[in-house]
């Protein structure tokens, strides 16, 4: 039993650390794409070239994009993240965000390459945090819930009332018994007959 609780213990350790990891990624990426948003000016560009990223199951691109910013200035940049979608052919036009202090620093101008990366490891931390809720639940103790004892009270009450009428009986037949006997021999009395006339 101590075994299980301890092993609970520690799953439920595991998956508060994962679901604390997932939510403090997810905080970094939403605030950096806040502040990147403050800061951020739309544009069309021309990819020039794409990154090519194979790992062992899947494939990634990044292209490299170049634009003319707000004061007309020629730009080029890479995307902020790698994706299976960014298969861009070489000199295909795609809107894209720019960061105004770094002109370097591009986002494809669409909700999820924004604001998509934050939001899944935000909603991925709620998952870990449930199970560890869950298995702390079933590593608590059931508590044992120990029948209550009748009140005596009312019974003692019952019985001292039951002792105090017989010790009341017995002794008014013993005083009065005892009283009159001691009345007659101290005062010599005997009983007079009147006879009526």
């Amino acid at each position: 039993m101590t075994k299980k609780k301890n092993g609970a213990k520690v799953f439920k350790i595991v998956f508060g650390i994962m679901g604390l990891i997932f939510l403090v990624a997810g905080a970094v990426l939403t605030f950096v794409a806040y502040d990147f948003m403050n800061n951020a000016l739309p544009v069309t560009g021309r990819v020039t070239s794409v990154e090519v990223i194979v790992s062992d199951d899947s494939t990634s691109y990044k292209p490299t994009i170049r634009y003319v910013d707000f004061e007309g200035r020629k730009q080029s940049g890479q995307t902020f993240m790698s994706s299976s979608s960014y298969n861009f052919a070489v000199g295909s036009s795609v809107d894209v965000l720019y960061d105004t202090r770094n002109p370097e620093a591009l986002r494809i101008n669409t909700w999820f390459a924004t604001w998509g990366f934050g939001v899944i490891f935000l909603a991925g931390s709620v998952i870990p945090f449930f199970i560890a809720s869950i298995i702390g639940r079933g590593a608590k103790p059931k508590k044992t819930v120990t029948p209550k004892p009748k009140p005596q009270r009312a019974r003692a009450v019952a019985h001292i009332e039951d002792d105090m009428i017989e010790v009341t009986a017995r002794t008014k037949g013993l005083v009065s018994h005892e009283s009159r006997s001691d009345h007659e021999r101290e005062t010599n009395y005997t009983p007079t007959v009147r006879r009526n006339r």
